[in-house]
């Protein structure tokens, strides 16, 4: 008769011990894990018919927020060590606009990107001399939120094409209308619902992802885009990158390689920021930790939306000179400073 193996008390607890932290590390949380992605260059990212890029010219560097769902294990290891400034857990609730899954909102933030591709060509293209139009029948309403005070005037499917006298043909525009306004003041809106078009008035409210700064609380998108551009083939490799804030460093390259000199002065630029097809720069999210990001690779410089000069953490110092602008053409400006060797200490102002 074959003898009985003795029951193991420490065997059944490195057992349960492993399965827990398979567990943990498998089951994911109801967090959006936040921390300074890696500089990406855009020269990689693009590549320009005839361009005038040389070995030795300076870099523009993409920097981001790299943003994944957190698993159980990565929540409690947040909160075992809290002294770890750089990494941030947002509530999915939070980091997902109401109204839409977390599918749909990635795949609206993957359009944008290609939107921001199309608008960054054709401001780089337009401050370079080149003659450009693009149309489109308005901003179309993907999504309203749950707690927005329009929900009663705005429905999914709706096309804005008017913002008060302003006509809006591309979704910065209409952000960058809205923002101007005060929290709570009334704004009218041209609407084409159904091929009948409506005229709403509606009140801006303050969006707990934009704080200060008036909202419509509405997700939108270009609609019925349209445009012409020079025979300049302009080659966007795909990349694991989402969401419009991509716009202004995209437009830097473009401008850079299609014109005759090195806007960079040969050093490292990194940056972040949306930007239209007419040069107007816009705020984006996650300023710190892309200035964190930049930091990490020693890159000296890094330029960013004007609207933007708020949100720069004053309780440290940094390792590189900030730039920030409102427009293309007097960031380029200011880049021409950078380019001639004079002195620069965070060049501000529009």
């Amino acid at each position: 008769m074959p003898e009985k193996k003795a029951f193991s008390w420490p065997r059944l607890l490195i057992g349960i011990l492993l399965l827990t932290f398979v567990i943990l590390n498998l089951v994911p949380s109801a967090y959006y894990l936040l921390e300074p992605g890696p500089p990406i260059k855009i020269a990689d990212l693009i590549e320009v018919e005839n361009s005038s890029r040389e070995e030795d010219w300076g870099n523009f560097y993409l920097t981001s927020v790299s943003q994944k769902r957190a698993s159980l294990w990565e929540v409690i290891q947040f909160f075992l060590i809290p002294f770890d400034s750089e990494k941030e857990l947002s509530p999915v609730e939070e980091a997902i606009p109401p109204g839409i899954s977390e599918e749909q909102y990635f795949e609206l933030m993957g359009q944008l990107m290609q939107e921001s591709q199309i608008e960054a060509r054709a401001a780089a293209l337009t401050r370079a001399g080149y003659e450009v139009v693009i149309e489109s029948r308005g901003v179309e309403v993907v999504s309203v939120f749950d707690d927005s005070p329009t929900r009663e005037n705005l429905k999914p499917g709706d096309i804005i094409t008017r913002v008060d006298d302003r006509e809006i043909e591309m979704p910065t525009e209409a952000v960058d209308v809205i923002s101007e306004r005060e929290i709570g003041e009334k704004v009218r809106l041209n609407i084409l619902r159904n091929e009948e078009l409506i005229e709403k008035e509606v009140e801006t409210f303050e969006y707990q992802e934009r704080p200060g700064q008036a909202s419509l609380g509405i997700i939108i998108t270009s609609a019925g885009l349209d445009y012409e551009m020079p025979p300049l083939n302009i080659e966007f490799e795909e990349k694991d990158i989402v969401g419009p804030s991509a716009g202004l460093m995209f437009a830097l390259e473009i401008y850079n390689q299609i014109t005759e000199y090195d806007l960079t002065g040969g050093r490292d630029i990194a940056g972040s920021g949306e930007i239209d097809h007419r040069g107007n720069i816009s705020r984006v999210a996650g300023i710190d930790m892309k200035i964190i990001s930049a930091e990490r690779e020693n890159i000296g410089y890094f330029v960013l939306p004007e609207d933007n000069r708020p949100d720069i953490d004053d309780g440290r110092e940094l390792d590189l000179e900030i730039i920030t602008s409102e427009s293309l053409e007097k960031l380029i400006e200011k880049l021409d400073i950078v380019r001639s060797f004079r002195p620069l200490h965070s060049i501000t102002g529009v």
